[in-house]
């Protein structure tokens, strides 16, 4: 069986996304509010390893990429916060 588009609009991975948006930049990757920046960066590293969108295949590609952004901004935010 060959999965074909999916549509995040149209199914229930648009609900988790909206979770992933709903939460704090520290939440999206897995660690506490007083986590240093080293830990920060470990933790987007090992994210962004799971959920890259090269690492999945075809069905789920458009869903690992929006997970990727999050996390993007996640860690923007967190530099930002520690000012770097």
């Amino acid at each position: 069986m060959k999965w074909t588009d999916i549509s995040t609009t149209q199914s229930g991975y648009r609900g988790e996304l909206e979770v992933l948006e709903g939460q704090t930049p520290h939440e999206r990757l897995g660690i506490s509010t007083t986590a240093t920046l080293s830990e920060a960066k470990k933790a987007y590293k090992e994210k962004v390893k799971l959920y890259h969108p090269d690492r999945t295949d075809d069905f789920m590609s458009q869903y690992s990429s929006e997970v990727v952004k999050l996390l993007n901004d996640a860690i923007k935010r967190i530099k930002k916060a520690h000012g770097k």
